[in-house]
């Protein structure tokens, strides 16, 4: 998506490893770069400034993500991530069952299954797919990464490859179906809020 590049909230002389070239963040397909570059001090500044943005505009965010960089990409970028979460009293989005495992252990809570990721799924009879996997949710906090758009000539220009996996996410959000099997199962569908208020909690309690 070479249109659609963003670049840091910090100064770009600041968090220079962080960007490439041309002084934006590394692409997806730049994240082998990325994860080599990164400094942590820097990464600790951008990521004080995206809070920062939230909290000056009155708003206040129920957790922290890494988005297409799942649990930091390296181990030492999720324990900066986790005291932040901490500090702030936000929840953390957690892919890895042996760090939830580890943050579960704290009374914290994140993630008790793998996360579903929708571009990992076939468009083609998908929503039949999500249908079957409702009915057949196992027990505890499960979370679909789903990534819902309408058809427009922006979306297809934005990803003229994957567009169909943003159609289709739509199509079942917005379906009876999806809203009757939620029913009959007893789904409960929560934002982050519910776990932020545990892990705000939690650090009062420290």
């Amino acid at each position: 998506m070479p249109g659609y590049r963003y670049g840091p909230v910090a100064p770009a002389g600041a968090v220079s490893s962080l960007t490439d070239g041309s002084g934006r963040f590394y692409g997806p397909e730049q994240r082998a770069d990325f994860t080599e570059r990164a400094e942590l001090t820097e990464l600790e500044i951008e990521f004080r400034a995206q809070i920062q943005v939230l909290l000056t505009a009155g708003l206040r965010p129920g957790h922290l993500d890494w988005h297409c960089l799942a649990d930091g990409g390296r181990p030492d970028i999720f324990e900066l991530t986790l005291g932040l979460a901490r500090e702030y009293g936000l929840a953390l989005r957690v892919h890895d069952q042996t760090l939830a495992r580890q943050l579960r252990d704290r009374g914290l809570p994140v993630n008790d299954h793998e996360v579903l990721d929708s571009y990992g799924l076939d468009p083609a009879g998908k929503t039949a797919r999500y249908l079957r996997l409702l009915r057949d949710l196992p027990a505890g906090l499960t979370e679909w990464a789903l990534h819902p758009a309408l058809d427009t000539p922006e979306l297809r220009e934005m990803e003229p490859a994957s567009w169909p996996v943003r159609q289709t996410d739509y199509e079942f959000l917005m379906s009876a179906q999806a809203r009757q099997v939620i029913e009959d199962e007893g789904i409960v569908l929560l934002s982050h809020e519910p776990a932020r208020r545990v892990w705000a909690s939690q650090e009062r309690a420290r």
